[in-house]
């Protein structure tokens, strides 16, 4: 394994943190309700649908079955990678959850003039903090794009990981700063588990070789 990540993954780490520091720019400009009912400025039945569909990106069978694919082709160590940042990444948003339970932005804008709520789509509840989706979506993507020979296809999982994080607040599921935070979650527990996986299977193939 290359040791520097860092340096061999410059299109991955550049357009992630670009992404990161966007979010930070309007949370900081912005109030947790303004920034959700500015994003949420425009909907159409087309996007509706289209949301509502591709929002599963970021369920945790997505990233399974991902998986699954990679087994099926032989690529058992990214299959394994994958699983495992879901499952830590998951671990993290489920706990912080359970501590801070906030309301979910149909709870939170109950009083105010917000029309774009989804009937039989859109969450109640306080389990807002963080967006599990997002989490599991940019785990995923990390883990690819790490793992991907051609670096300049980091944006494309950037993007499809972005429009995840995009759809939970389009569908009313999340604030930005859900999002936000499951982001950096997913981020954080990808490369983690791409590093020390892949670290202790190249340890193991030398000792391998080594001993042969």
């Amino acid at each position: 394994m290359k040791e520097n990540v860092v340096s061999n993954n410059r299109q991955f780490f550049s357009g992630f943190f670009l992404l990161i520091m966007v979010m930070i720019v309007l949370l900081v400009i912005y109030s947790k309700a303004d920034s959700f009912i500015m994003i949420n400025a425009y909907h159409s039945k087309a996007l509706d649908y289209f949301f509502i569909v591709y929002t599963n990106v970021g369920d945790g069978l997505f990233s399974i079955a991902m998986a699954v694919i990679l087994f099926f082709y032989k690529r058992f160590l990214i299959g394994v990678e994958i699983i495992i940042a879901f499952l830590l990444s998951g671990a993290i948003v489920q706990l912080l959850k359970y501590f801070f339970p906030m309301a979910r932005p149909s709870v939170f804008l109950a009083n105010a003039h917000y029309n774009y709520f989804i009937e039989n789509v859109t969450l109640t509840g306080h389990a807002s903090f963080p967006s599990g989706h997002a989490a599991s979506a940019f785990a995923l993507a990390t883990i690819l794009s790490l793992s991907d020979r051609n670096k300049n296809r980091s944006y494309l999982y950037l993007l499809l990981a972005a429009l995840v994080g995009y759809s939970r607040i389009y569908l009313g599921q999340h604030f930005l700063q859900d999002v936000f935070w499951g982001s950096v979650d997913g981020f954080v527990c990808g490369l983690i588990c791409f590093k020390v996986i892949e670290k202790y299977f190249s340890q193991r193939r030398n000792g391998a070789t080594k001993k042969s």
